[in-house]
């Protein structure tokens, strides 16, 4: 089967294309890991992205515009999934230390569980 190619042009801000290849890390790097632990954390990424820019996605005048705001949306999604998990170290070593927390929500659940178990 032939495919027929296009050109798309349209004014970017300069760094996208080195900001497009290090999403494209991102998102390979997520993917790799063992067990696929980051799927359901990327999927919700670029799923909200999308909703989020689902306006700007739709109102694209030309097949140009819609590709640089998907391209845009991908980037920013894997901006974002790569800046959520920065902190995710740091979450989990307060968390960890977090004995009140951890007794607070013990007692919500064991408070809660006659409703559910009704």
């Amino acid at each position: 089967m032939t495919l027929s190619e296009k050109t798309y042009t349209f004014r970017a801000p300069g760094d996208l294309g080195v900001r497009a290849r290090e999403a494209v890390a991102t998102l390979n790097a997520v993917l790799a890991e063992p067990g696929g632990a980051g799927v359901d954390e990327a999927i919700t990424a670029f799923s909200l992205t999308i909703l989020r820019r689902a306006r700007e996605l739709g109102e694209s005048g030309n097949q140009s515009a819609l590709f640089r705001a998907t391209l845009e949306g991908f980037v920013e999604a894997a901006e974002k999934l790569a800046r959520d998990r920065e902190h995710v170290p740091a979450y989990e070593a307060w968390a960890a230390e977090d004995e009140e927390g951890r007794a607070v929500r013990a007692a919500a659940a064991k408070a809660a569980a006659p409703r559910w178990d009704a």
